[in-house]
């Protein structure tokens, strides 16, 4: 069994990292870039059945808002159909919505709780593998030496780049992540569901509680010009302007900043590992964000690296297994998102009567467009030896 690691990326995929080796016995320490916790503005993220099955299996539960179904609406208003947020039968926990901040305190805490440590200010450098040790060198001048590395460090993974300087860079898919928080009396509240609107030009969801507050997420059309635009209302309101007025209500009655996140793909044709150093979600490849998938499967991800790390006697042997069993599955995750992630642009009246007519019908007759068992009945046997 390895005995030390090196956790670089103290987001949501590296704290779940570090929970789960220490669950396995393994010591480590989280080197973060930033100079403190980030503050993600109190937005709302997706955690799917899968992602909560694994952090249960390493015995950590989340808090959040239970979410169990999501009607989707075309933009004209005409509902289309409804998909399951969830394992149907309900032998998997139900997917939640959590607010950023409250999940990245609620695993720094837990990382505290075991005595992890997090170090900040530590910007990847370099990193490096003999036969017998991993190392790491940071901005500041300092290194260390463990018996692997590990990068949990998103999609512009310094990590990434140092193992395989060679691999093709992140793309921009010229599609920026959106969210903010309104406030409006107009809206009737979505206690236990997340309404999904597939418009004329983009992807928009939005989620209302009782008492009149309004969390949504869209993923729009745009350049990296507008990532930092203060101005970003009448943007949005032109590109969502054709759709349902609730959708529109919403973007009314923002107040506050928005989130504004452009959208990179990296590519899944690199290993994920290589002798000491491995790479786990985003760091490694991604998924379509607007699935909600990107976060359960980093989380997949910890768990059995972990097992990996704990049952097999060196990184050398741990690393090639995890990236076996995560293969087929991984894959099959993106290549569902790309299908799922751009519906066509409806550019005239009867592009929208044509989808009206037809989703629903799609929806009934293909259950994998409905049922996303086979995403989220995902469950890792903790106990088990990772191999027979």
């Amino acid at each position: 069994m390895t005995d030390k690691v090196i956790v670089i990326g103290a987001g949501p995929a590296g704290a779940a990292l570090a929970l789960a080796l220490h669950h396995a016995g393994i010591d480590c320490t989280v080197h973060e870039r930033d100079d403190k916790p980030a503050e993600d503005g109190g937005h709302l993220l997706s955690v799917g059945a899968n992602g909560l099955e694994a952090l249960a299996a390493i015995g950590i539960e989340l808090d959040g808002i239970p979410i169990p179904r999501l009607p989707a609406y075309s933009g004209s208003g005409k509902l289309l159909g409804e998909l399951a947020n969830g394992v149907v039968n309900g032998s998997a926990p139900t997917s939640l919505l959590i607010d950023r901040d409250t999940l990245r305190r609620t695993l720094q805490d837990m990382l505290a709780e075991r005595g992890i440590s997090v170090e900040y200010g530590k910007e990847l450098v370099s990193c490096s593998a003999t036969a017998d040790r991993a190392t790491a060198v940071f901005g500041d001048g300092t290194e260390v030496h463990a018996d692997a590395l590990i990068g949990a460090d998103g999609v512009h993974s310094p990590t990434r780049k140092a193992l395989f300087p060679d691999a093709p860079a992140e793309r921009f898919t010229s599609i920026l992540g959106v969210a903010g928080r309104a406030q409006s009396d107009r809206l009737s509240p979505t206690p236990d569901v997340v309404v999904n609107v597939f418009g004329h030009n983009a992807f928009f969801s939005y989620h209302a509680e009782p008492d009149g507050t309004v969390h949504w997420l869209g993923y729009a059309p745009g350049g990296l010009d507008k990532a930092s635009t203060k101005d970003w209302k009448p943007w949005l309101l032109d590109v969502y302007g054709r759709d349902m007025a609730p959708v529109r209500e919403a973007l009314e009655q923002t107040t506050g900043p928005i989130d504004i996140r452009p959208v990179h793909n990296v590519a899944n044709t690199t290993p994920w590992q290589r002798g000491r150093i491995a790479l786990i979600g985003d760091a490694a490849r991604t998924a379509t964000p607007r699935i909600g998938a990107g976060t359960g499967l980093a989380f997949e991800d910890a768990v059995i690296i972990a097992k990996c790390l704990r049952d097999l006697p060196s990184p050398h042997a741990a690393f090639p297994v995890y990236q076996r069993l995560r293969g087929a599955r991984v894959n099959r995750v993106i290549k569902w998102g790309r299908l799922y992630a751009r519906p066509p642009k409806i550019r005239t009246p009867w592009g929208m009567w044509l989808r009206d007519r037809t989703w629903p019908t799609m929806l009934r007759a293909v259950p994998s467009m409905s049922s996303l068992d086979w995403l989220y009945q995902h469950r890792v046997d903790w106990p088990a030896p990772v191999l027979p």
